[in-house]
């Protein structure tokens, strides 16, 4: 696995700079390791419909059964993912690394390189419907106010993938989802792992909240 910021991160305030701090920790990560040179590997994930829970489990265990090589160029690509709606069944089985439910995963891959029949598939597209809590497992939080339906794919996949290849999770550990229009890191507690990035109006917000304890 890979190494990166230190464990456990406590904001008793949504301060600025420490929401800075974590944006500042990932970009380390991705660009400060054993070598400095970017990445061009793409992860491709076909949903045949939107389930969190199966894309949680199934991407950490995507992330969990790399190899070092592996993990290593897509981190350096910033652990890219392009989400798919298609049927996995309609897959060759041998272009599929790890699937979980209605998902499947294949890749990563370098450059534009994809297999045939993924160019059949269609962009996911659309907004994000109303979704549940979750009510097992340790808390993982997503803010979703403003959110398309590719955008929180996005944000979960990247938490759960790199919070992975950080030893921050266990592929096999249970999340519980937790949605709320925006989160306050002040009444969290502290962070296993966080994505933090600029929101709308270019303040830094954190999408996602994986809290270090359940």
């Amino acid at each position: 696995m890979l190494t990166g910021a230190p464990r456990g991160v406590a904001l008793p305030d949504p301060q600025p700079e420490l929401l800075a701090d974590l944006l500042a920790a990932r970009v380390n990560w991705v660009t400060g390791g054993a070598t400095a040179e970017p990445a061009d590997t793409t992860v491709l994930v076909v949903l045949r419909e939107l389930d969190p829970a199966g894309l949680v489990a199934g991407a950490a265990r995507f992330a969990g059964g790399l190899g070092t090589a592996e993990a290593d160029r897509w981190r350096r690509s910033w652990t890219r993912a392009v989400f798919l709606f298609g049927d996995p069944v309609n897959l060759r089985p041998g272009d599929v690394r790890r699937s979980a439910g209605g998902a499947a995963w294949l890749g990563p891959f370098t450059g534009a390189h994809r297999p045939g029949p993924v160019r059949l598939l269609r962009p996911v597209t659309g907004r994000l419907p109303k979704l549940a809590d979750g009510t097992n497992g340790r808390p993982l939080w997503i803010a979703t106010a403003g959110l398309s339906l590719v955008d929180y794919l996005v944000h979960l996949h990247h938490t759960v993938a790199e919070a992975v290849l950080l030893d921050r999770l266990d592929p096999d550990e249970p999340l519980r989802l937790l949605h709320r229009p925006d989160l306050d890191p002040a009444g969290l507690g502290a962070a296993a792992y966080a994505r933090v990035l600029p929101g709308p109006g270019g303040a830094l917000r954190p999408y996602t909240w994986l809290s270090e304890t359940s």
